[in-house]
């Protein structure tokens, strides 16, 4: 066939699609402006073919997801063992894939842990148990009666717990390793969990997330391979636990440029591409919720859900509408989950890979953030570190920055639904949700201040 497809149509250059928006929108044509992701990056409201650099393009899809589809992960709360055991069984056949567990109270577990279990198959469901206990005596637990081969993993990450509170971390990477060690075989159990919501929830953008990411990653990496763990075993075994926003398109960029960093990691410490296989668990955003309108977090969970699935993520959990200000209920925990199994039952996303492969706007928004968050991760490890910088107060420095703009942006007119416009009549004589904002997140994280008065949980 010698004749390209859709070879009748003339290729259209940027200059030609900017006239015809400004034809179709009239007087509203100054909208077609470009925005700021993060300071000094800005993207253009529209890309094509001119602006792409195929090369790039290229290193950039090759590090995304090549199977599709995405676990379904509720949050399930502890409450009595055979009530909580009915949840999980529940849950599992309604539609979710496998369950968060979080154990609260660490005396609760040699007592208790079992009979929670009960009937549940940790070889065929993954159950990722959220809690602070030792990592190794955890595990120990948990292998009582569950066979030789778990899914799953451990909820925790015990360097951001230090950063919201100021605990030793340096006893659990040694325990993580003893765990490692002890699960080489288990290629589906996670015994790491490295998060961005300590600063997400803290006002971070998404050039800071995946920047302290990484250098949060670097450091688990060395303390590792210092107790002898190797390298491709650490990268393969950690799992990423991602805040997703309701900044739809910068949202999805930003899941596929953590891939694409991920196997910058990767290459630096020599294992091979093929080998390397990443796990991204998304939980839709707390710092943005409304408590005034909270029916409005429905929505905008849905949103988020969209851009972690269309990102790539490999697990997603998406947060009950009222999850902030009261313990979920069988109604909005139901909701949660649903929307995962919507997306994937209904939209047809679980059958793409990689469904934001292709666009020109998405390709340039992912290369100009890894690019961004590159450049950050690089100026931290120049300082010292991760643990160095925050001791130092300039990962708060920085998120302040960015928590101050945001709240700029949100009294200068941006609006979210529910927060700053369209409350409801009731609340039509509140304050915004502006200063709830930084309260959203599990913990706040407050500016130059030496470490123990730099962390105080709200």
């Amino acid at each position: 066939m010698s004749k390209l497809l859709f070879s009748e149509f003339k290729f259209s250059t940027k200059d030609t699609w900017k006239k015809q928006a400004e034809k179709e929108l009239g007087e509203n044509n100054t909208r077609i402006v470009n925005w700021e992701i993060a300071p000094d990056l800005l993207v253009d409201p529209y890309y094509t073919a001119e602006n792409s650099n195929d090369e790039q393009v290229r290193a950039l899809q090759n590090c995304q997801k090549k199977d599709s589809g995405w676990l379904n992960i509720p949050f399930i709360s502890f409450d009595k063992p055979w009530s909580t055991n009915e949840k999980i069984k529940s849950s599992l056949d309604s539609g979710a894939d496998a369950i968060i567990l979080d154990l609260i109270e660490t005396y609760l577990l040699k007592t208790e842990l079992s009979k929670t279990l009960h009937g549940i198959r940790l070889s065929d469901t993954p159950i990722f148990f959220r809690t602070k206990i030792n990592a190794e005596n955890l595990f120990e637990e948990i292998t009582k009666g569950a066979g030789y081969y778990l899914k799953g993993g451990i909820y925790n990450d015990p360097l951001a717990n230090w950063m919201r509170t100021g605990t030793d971390f340096e006893d659990a990477v040694e325990n993580i390793s003893k765990v490692l060690n002890k699960t080489k075989q288990m290629r589906e159990f996670r015994p790491l969990m490295i998060e961005s919501h300590v600063f997400h929830n803290a006002g971070a953008n998404v050039v800071q997330e995946l920047a302290f990411l990484l250098a949060s990653m670097v450091h688990y990496l060395d303390k590792l391979t210092d107790t002898g763990i190797a390298p491709l075993l650490a990268l393969n075994r950690f799992f990423y636990s991602i805040s997703i926003g309701p900044e739809y398109l910068t949202e999805i960029a930003k899941l596929r440029a953590l891939r694409f960093l991920y196997r910058k990691i990767s290459r630096a410490y020599r294992v091979p591409d093929e080998l390397c296989k990443v796990f991204i668990h998304t939980r839709t955003s707390s710092f943005y919720d409304s408590a005034h309108s909270p029916e409005t977090n429905m929505i905008r969970s849905t949103s988020e859900a969209m851009s972690a699935v269309i990102g790539g993520c490999d697990g997603l959990t998406v947060q009950a509408f009222d999850h902030l200000f009261t313990k979920p209920n069988e109604f909005s925990a139901r909701i949660a989950r649903n929307v995962s199994s919507l997306l994937a039952s209904e939209s047809y996303l679980s059958a793409v890979a990689d469904p934001g492969a292709g666009s020109y706007q998405i390709e340039m928004m992912s290369i100009k953030i890894a690019d961004a968050a590159w450049k950050l991760f690089l100026q931290t490890e120049e300082k010292g570190g991760l643990i160095s910088c925050f001791r130092e107060g300039f990962i708060q420095s920085e998120i302040e920055n960015s928590w101050q703009k945001k709240i700029d942006d949100l009294k200068n007119g941006k609006i979210m639904v529910g927060v700053n416009k369209y409350q409801n009549e009731e609340n039509s004589d509140a304050v915004p949700d502006i200063d709830l904002l930084k309260n959203n997140g599990d913990f706040v994280i407050l500016p130059n201040r030496n470490l123990s008065a730099t962390i105080f949980k709200k």
